[in-house]
């Protein structure tokens, strides 16, 4: 059983990680993180990978620049992760993983040349 202070230790150590996450994404992808809530959760997402939460006031869409940027700075900073996104139509999440979201960007640029 964690005492509480592993457990205040713990989360300072996730608050220190999604600040320097938010700090070293570019600043179109800050003003998102800052706009929205979101957080991630270690080795909750699909085969123990990280699982990011991010609850959107709109319809998600999948070739959302701003996702997509989201994913590719994910996987730079965590590897693959897997994404709960929550809109505003529905209290079921939408679950997709980083390594969907970026292989789809590049079947939409190709599509669109």
């Amino acid at each position: 059983m964690l005492t509480n202070q592993q457990l205040l230790q713990e989360l300072r150590q996730k608050q220190l990680q999604l600040e320097t996450f938010r700090n070293t994404a570019s600043e179109p992808l800050q003003t998102v993180l800052d706009e929205y809530d979101w957080g991630i959760v270690s080795g909750a997402g699909h085969n123990g990978l990280p699982l990011i939460t991010l609850r959107l006031n709109h319809r998600i869409a999948l070739n959302d620049p701003s996702l997509l940027t989201l994913a590719e700075q994910a996987e730079q900073t965590w590897g693959p992760v897997d994404f709960a996104l929550f809109s505003g139509e529905t209290q079921d999440p939408v679950r997709v993983l980083s390594k969907t979201l970026l292989d789809q960007r590049w079947r939409w640029r190709q599509s669109s040349h």
